[in-house]
């Protein structure tokens, strides 16, 4: 027999008074929205360079962002925004590709591959509803490594951007996940210590590493349901509505907080 999906697949969750939350892969299904977008645009591309199909076009970007994002501290950090490296990497995979873009049409680009990723994000009314719940008993939060703009309009855009008290944006601020500072900020931010914390989030070495050495709770969300790669007990779960439904019935048992009137 299967176990209950809404069960965690290892140890129970913790007493907090904090849960804070990863925005991409998490709360957010981005790699699916990126994918939609990245072939809309490559289509488009090739239709205006015919010697060079989309599936070149995408498979270089693909490599290209990988390869850059993966080394973000050495190869995009000196750019200074997030704009100007999403520009790059678009720069650098179709120069590979053997597609020059002017500089009016390079930004447009950008901002229209950009732009199709946030415009596709949908309020999830289930999610929603759990998060206007959640809010009642627990502190909410979110911290990011993307950039401020982009990352506010996508909570904005999924409809969760009222219920957390704080969106820590790591990108052009410093260190980035899993390096302690942005968990730190977002405890500073609550005035609350890190233990008292949960941290809910898709990458085992970001999210769940980061987490445990700043001294939070980690929740990992992994689709596979697969072991934890890593020493140490971790709480998991196979989807974000999983998580959300354990964490409202622990909430169901706990008193509603008392908030200063908005």
């Amino acid at each position: 027999m299967n176990p209950d999906p809404h069960q965690p697949l290892a140890p129970p969750l913790p007493a907090v008074t904090t849960v804070l939350f990863d925005i991409d892969n998490t709360l957010i299904p981005t790699r699916a929205i990126w994918q939609r977008a990245l072939h809309a645009v490559a289509a488009r591309l090739a239709d205006a360079h015919p010697g060079v199909s989309a599936a070149v076009i995408a498979s270089t970007y693909v490599n290209t962002s990988d390869r850059l994002w993966g080394n973000y501290d050495h190869a995009l950090a000196a750019l200074g925004s997030h704009t100007a490296a999403r520009r790059h990497v678009w720069e650098v995979a179709l120069r590979e590709a053997g597609i020059e873009l002017g500089e009016r049409q390079l930004t447009a680009h950008v901002d229209d591959f950009a732009h199709r990723q946030v415009r596709a994000i949908r309020p999830v009314p289930s999610t929603v509803d759990a998060f206007r719940r959640l809010a009642q008993v627990y502190q909410l939060g979110v911290i990011t490594n993307g950039d401020a703009d982009h990352q506010h309009a996508k909570v904005k855009q999924a409809g969760l951007d009222p219920y957390f008290e704080t969106v820590v944006c790591a990108l052009g601020n410093g260190h980035r996940k899993p390096h302690p500072a942005p968990f730190h900020r977002a405890c500073e931010d609550l005035a609350v210590r890190p233990e008292q914390c949960l941290y809910v989030g898709d990458e085992w070495d970001t999210d769940v590493v980061g987490a445990r050495a700043a001294g939070l709770h980690p929740v990992w969300i992994t689709p596979t349901g697969q072991p934890p790669p890593g020493s140490g007990p971790t709480t998991r779960f196979t989807n974000l509505a999983s998580c959300l439904t354990v964490l409202r019935d622990h909430a169901a048992s706990k008193p509603i907080r008392e908030t200063e009137p908005t």
